[in-house]
């Protein structure tokens, strides 16, 4: 199945993430909720969409998926599962000009270890590794977002979002103009 995606395709859109546990999707769909009650302008991320992404490799050519694969089951191979606590939120770019809003993860060794595997692999910038709650629009106001914020970090302090690792996932994100669409490519299970 995978092979005729890649012949196909010329090019995919790819990440690699975590997928979440179906009780913390719930939990992350419930604070959604809240926020939507003060919020219906912005675009939140449907609940089959949360994920924590570990990298964003973009626009690779389908030529070197395999190889990408290849290194990716190397990492999986030579680290193992773990636990994560969801403990922080945040915005990128920044409080005067944001567009994403997210919530982050403790950051113990074995995921950091992973994170910074994918970081030297793909040769690009240092990754903070996150789940998209949101994209903001151009008209929100820094206010508008210091209450996101505060109400994504009460959340979190008042409710247990903790879950083991057991693998992650190379994705494929396929945009439309509602919402882009994430097809799981292949699943890498931790060894140690």
């Amino acid at each position: 199945v995978f092979e005729r995606i890649y012949i196909i395709k010329k090019f995919m859109r790819v990440f690699v993430a975590i997928d979440l546990p179906h009780n913390i999707k719930n939990a992350i769909s419930s604070l959604i909720g809240q926020l939507q009650l003060k919020n219906n302008n912005i675009k939140f991320t449907k609940i089959e969409n949360l994920h924590i992404t570990l990298k964003f490799l973009g626009e690779l050519k389908t030529d070197n998926m395999m190889h990408i694969e290849n290194f990716l089951n190397e990492i999986a191979l030579k680290n193992k599962p773990f636990e994560i606590d969801l403990k922080d939120s945040g915005v990128f770019k920044n409080l005067k000009d944001p567009r994403i809003l997210w919530l982050g993860q403790n950051i113990n060794k074995e995921f950091e270890n992973i994170a910074s595997n994918i970081d030297e692999l793909f040769a690009k910038e240092h990754h903070i590794c996150h789940i998209t709650l949101a994209r903001l629009k151009n008209n929100i106001t820094p206010q508008k977002v210091r209450e996101l914020l505060e109400l994504t970090n009460f959340f979190i302090q008042n409710n247990l979002l903790n879950f083991r690792v057991e693998e992650f996932y190379l994705y494929e994100s396929i945009l439309t103009p509602n919402a882009p669409i994430y097809k799981q490519i292949k699943k890498f299970k931790l060894q140690i």
